[in-house]
């Protein structure tokens, strides 16, 4: 399809679904006004006509609506299933007797047996004849649901509720069973095609050019990221903030003996605000971003890697941008070495601890269904990092049966590319009398953070944020039906 060819068939599912009223309308949730419910449900089942299927299937859409939306949205779905040539499977309970009569034919199921199934039509002259006269007046919906209906007021009512039951589905059986060859067709079609295909065909499900996925989704995630304005104004207040609080913390460091904890300090809080700063507001986003590819892909819309790099692509360079004035904020303002090649090197290894973080929250958000349970996770391995991260304990003095953790901690590394970075080739004053560290080669080897060079820790944080991506695409992928479109 040309574009031209899919924004006609954006507008003519608008138009079918009556929403152009609510065309530039957004959505809307708990927190923001948008859509009525009778146009989210119009808006839902529009998303599925969008790619003209042979067969819809609609859980409930009427669910939560007025009679009045109920039989607009029923009388609009049978309207466009005519036109359109598709086989619509539709869920519903108790419908009014106009939104019954819609219906060309209907399943009624008890305890998951077979109680009916044919022209709706014809169903009260079917019950009719088996001793079930639906009475005059009567919405024959409801009345069909009563007589299906297990009675759990005393044991003798559920006895004779549940031998009702099993008589609807004796005589309907016999029924079925005893019928003319036209008949039988007419109650249950062809078993084993729809619309001509057959159902135990492997589905020949086309694919979109990779590329293509991944700019609509790419583009359709800037969009909502940029509309989320508490996320966002969040990003840059907390970025400001920080960078004035921690700044003028340690502001205009010197080069004495006082001045080595609190570099050590800035540096290591600079690599702790690359990490929780960074994970738990975006993993929210994810969480609800990972529930909409979920339902997508139930449909095969796209691949799992174009919407998971397409989530890389738009969360690490909100989160570099963001925290880009916290780095720049807090290096000049605590009097960090003033050296152009020392600056981009740290914020090179500060870019890279960022990736790590964002590739960490996606492991997190697609290895863990729950929201609640992920908040959990994240937090706790965060936790750990901080504390192995080389500032608290020295690595060489930590129990050999904890020590391996700094082998795969992202903090550890950073705060040795920044320790390094900072204390190379520094001198300090000491005062009379005072012991302290003379060069920052001794503070160096004294905090065990030069096991690698700086250019090594940072090639080790970038193979760990590819670790994470695989590891957490891995998972998603698991998770991510239908299997059959792969990558």
């Amino acid at each position: 399809y040309t574009p031209a060819d899919k924004a006609e068939r954006v507008n003519t599912v608008i138009r079918q679904l009556r929403l152009e009223a609510a065309r530039n309308t957004r959505i809307g949730d708990a927190a923001t006004r948008g859509v009525s419910g009778g146009e989210r449900k119009r808006v839902s089942i529009g998303t599925e006509l969008l790619t003209d299927p042979k067969l819809l299937f609609l859980d409930e859409p009427t669910s939560g609506l007025d009679s009045n939306s109920s039989e607009m949205v029923v009388e609009l779905v049978k309207k466009i299933s005519v036109e359109q040539n598709t086989a619509t499977i539709m869920t519903i309970h108790q419908p009014n007797a106009r939104i019954f009569s819609i219906f060309d034919k209907v399943i009624l199921l008890s305890q998951g047996r077979l109680v009916y199934f044919g022209p709706t039509s014809s169903s009260i002259d079917y019950f009719a004849s088996i001793g079930y006269q639906c009475p005059m007046h009567e919405n024959p919906a409801d009345y069909f649901v009563d007589l299906m209906t297990l009675d759990y007021r005393s044991d003798e009512a559920l006895a004779k509720s549940k031998e009702q039951v099993n008589t609807l589905v004796e005589r309907f059986a016999e029924y079925s069973g005893s019928g003319t060859t036209s008949e039988k067709q007419s109650i249950s079609g062809d078993r084993h095609t729809v619309n001509g295909l057959s159902i135990y065909e492997e589905p020949d499900i086309p694919r979109n050019n990779w590329f293509h996925e991944y700019t609509t989704l790419a583009r359709r995630d800037w969009i909502n990221t940029l509309r989320n304005i508490p996320f966002m104004a969040g990003q840059v207040t907390q970025a400001v903030f920080m960078a004035l609080l921690i700044g003028f913390m340690f502001f205009y460091l010197k080069h004495d003996a006082l001045s080595i904890n609190n570099r050590l300090g800035v540096l290591f809080i600079i690599c702790v605000n690359a990490t929780f700063p960074v994970v738990m507001p975006m993993l929210t986003l994810y969480y609800k971003e990972r529930d909409i590819m979920v339902r997508e892909r139930s449909s095969a819309t796209y691949r799992v890697t174009s919407f998971y790099v397409s989530k890389l692509t738009t969360f690490i360079p909100i989160a570099l941008i963001a925290n880009t004035v916290f780095f720049i904020g807090v290096y000049f303002i605590s009097h960090l070495t003033f050296n152009a090649g020392k600056f981009f090197i740290g914020l090179a290894t500060f870019y890279s601890l960022i990736t790590v973080s964002v590739s960490f929250l996606l492991m997190v958000g697609s290895a863990v269904k729950s929201i609640e349970f992920g908040f959990v996770v994240a937090p706790i391995v965060l936790t750990i990092q901080i504390l192995f991260g080389g500032l608290f304990a020295n690595p060489h003095t930590i129990t050999p049966v904890l020590r391996w953790i700094r082998w795969v901690n992202p903090v550890q590394y950073a705060f040795s590319s920044f320790s390094q970075n900072e204390f190379r080739g520094m001198e300090f004053v000491c005062a009379a009398g005072q012991q302290c560290y003379s060069t920052g080669a001794q503070v160096i080897d004294a905090y065990s953070v030069g096991r690698f060079t700086v250019w090594q820790n940072i090639l080790l944080l970038l193979m760990l944020a590819f670790a994470d991506i695989l590891v957490g695409y891995s998972l998603l992928r698991w998770t991510a039906k239908p299997r059959s479109i792969w990558l």
